[in-house]
């Protein structure tokens, strides 16, 4: 049932985007995605007036202590080093929107969602000389949907032909689906898809992003030199970018960058931001974003979480305001069990009630079930700083309905994530913002590459298959639908969501709250200068 899942994939990657600001592009058939005013908004202003240029950014992204590749479509590499060297055909503003990237012009047929035609960019280039164009679009997507080696977001693009791509003209492509795909667009915003050009070296990487590749020790560093024929407006302002990898994300990461030896880091752990804003010479930027922990129930025939009644009784026995309160030191909110957020995704319906802890019922619910008393091995890995906290209050809160949890530890993030991840009963793991089309398309369908939980589930199969053949009123009802399904029957612990601080060193600038989760500025690497 799962053949489709990627092998060696690293939770870690999955669904970010990378943000982008560019303009032009009349989207007028994405209405089945966030809209066109988000309540998630970027807040603070990015400078005014000239920027400074020049100077080096010494960055230490949280995953990269696991980045073994450059290439930016395998599940070993990092979403800060994609989008410093390669651009997507559509990307997210600060504040989640879906924009143009690198094409000029994405839409679908008249009257269809099984064809669409893609123009990028005039005068776009790689960091080699070449020009942008309809083959590289063609062979990115092929790189994809390779069966052999999938790439990390081939489950957004698996509707998508690869026999029936075809070259119009230098710049434009033709795309016949297999299946209609009206939210076709999301897919082609995630930093996995970065356009790379035709006989693509991982190992010598060229791109068309805004750094150049100079010189990688994997694990360790990346250091690329800027680009001095970006395509966008401004940017990049550094002469160069360096992304830093520590074997411990926490502690050690926050000593350099108050030692002066990095410029800057993602996701500082909630205990230790008081300790940043003390220092005058480092600033604190946090997010408001729909990045979210959760506990995966597997429930397949046969699983332990097989029977919909053990599902809902672990979802009532969890106090969510006070797992907010301990865990993310109230940076965040509690969490309904679904994974996107109707303030970010009108697809979400935003009228489903809050989730409450009902011991009582929990209990009763798992008699019904007949699995009172059950003994729940959780596979626990550390996917974000608090990862071991949580399941230490998830013990408690098991034991108050009767039942026992043993965690099992797992250090290793690769290995977390290898096979003892999709057959194991309960897991925990982590994802950036997402829209609902996301949350299904990677891991509610059985076909789903992140479908760790092996959920399959009829009415969300053709509530989702529906959805993909419109967009605007009918598509919003019909996910609607799909998320009360997933609320009321679905494998996840959504407990809470997270606003993610980040820090950085004074003497630059540039820096925006980003609702995108996936890392400090959304990684958009141009916009960062000398103060």
């Amino acid at each position: 049932m799962h053949e489709n899942l990627v092998p060696g994939m690293t939770r870690r990657r999955l669904l970010g985007a990378a943000a982008a600001g560019a303009a032009g592009l009349a989207l007028a058939a994405c209405s089945g995605g966030p809209p066109g005013e988000s309540a998630v908004e970027a807040g603070d202003a990015a400078p005014t007036g000239p920027r400074k240029r020049g100077g080096t950014f010494r960055f230490a992204p949280s995953d990269f202590a696991g980045t073994v590749s450059m290439d930016p479509q395998a599940s070993d590499s990092s979403f800060a080093l994609a989008t410093a060297l390669t651009d997507t055909l559509m990307a997210r503003d600060h504040s989640w929107r879906l924009q143009p990237g690198l094409a000029e012009e994405f839409e679908p047929a008249p009257g269809t969602f099984k064809t669409w035609t893609v123009r990028v960019r005039d005068g776009v280039t790689f960091h080699n000389g070449k020009p942008l164009g309809a083959d590289d679009i063609i062979h990115t997507i092929r790189r994809n949907l390779d069966p052999k080696n999938p790439g990390f977001s081939a489950g957004l693009l698996a509707s998508i032909d690869p026999n029936g791509l075809s070259a119009v003209d230098k710049r434009t492509v033709r795309l016949e689906l297999k299946s209609p795909n009206s939210q076709l667009r999301d897919g082609f915003a995630e930093a996995p898809t970065g356009i790379v050009p035709v006989g693509f070296d991982p190992k010598n990487p060229v791109g068309t992003g805004p750094f150049k590749y100079r010189s990688f020790q994997p694990e360790q560093r990346f250091v690329g030199d800027r680009n001095e024929n970006y395509w966008r407006e401004d940017g990049p302002y550094l002469d160069s970018l360096e992304l830093v990898g520590f074997s411990d994300p926490i502690t050690a990461r926050t000593n350099a960058l108050i030692s002066g030896q990095i410029d800057g880091m993602d996701r500082v752990p909630a205990n230790l931001s008081a300790q940043i804003r003390a220092r005058s010479d480092l600033a604190l930027i946090v997010s408001e974003t729909g990045a979210f922990e959760f506990t995966g129930m597997r429930c397949d025939q046969g699983a332990q979480f097989a029977d919909n009644r053990v599902r809902q009784a672990f979802k009532l026995m969890l106090d969510r305001d006070q797992m907010v309160k301990t865990l993310y030191s109230g940076f965040g909110e509690p969490g309904n069990d679904i994974g996107a957020w109707a303030r970010i995704d009108p697809a979400v319906d935003g009228s489903i009630p809050q989730r409450r802890q009902d011991l009582d019922r929990a209990k009763w619910l798992l008699k019904q079930a007949g699995m009172e008393g059950m003994r729940v091995t959780y596979r626990v890995g550390q996917v974000e700083p608090s990862a071991m906290s949580t399941a230490t209050l998830m013990v408690e809160y098991a034991k108050a309905i009767g039942v026992e949890l043993t965690i099992e530890p797992v250090q290793n993030l690769s290995s977390f994530y290898g096979p003892g991840y999709f057959s194991s009963q309960l897991k925990n793991s982590y994802d950036y913002t997402q829209s609902l089309y996301d949350n299904a398309s990677y891991c509610w369908l059985p076909t789903g590459g992140f479908n760790g939980e092996h959920f399959d589930h009829p009415k969300v199969n053709s509530l989702y298959a529906q959805a993909m053949t419109t967009t605007g009123a009918k598509y919003t009802d019909l996910m609607h639908e799909l998320s009360r399904v997933i609320h009321d029957e679905g494998p996840w612990l959504v407990w809470g969501r997270h606003n993610i601080p980040d820090a950085y060193r004074k003497k630059f600038t540039g820096a925006r709250k980003d609702a995108s989760g996936l890392g400090f500025n959304g990684f958009r690497w141009d916009e960062i200068s000398l103060a």
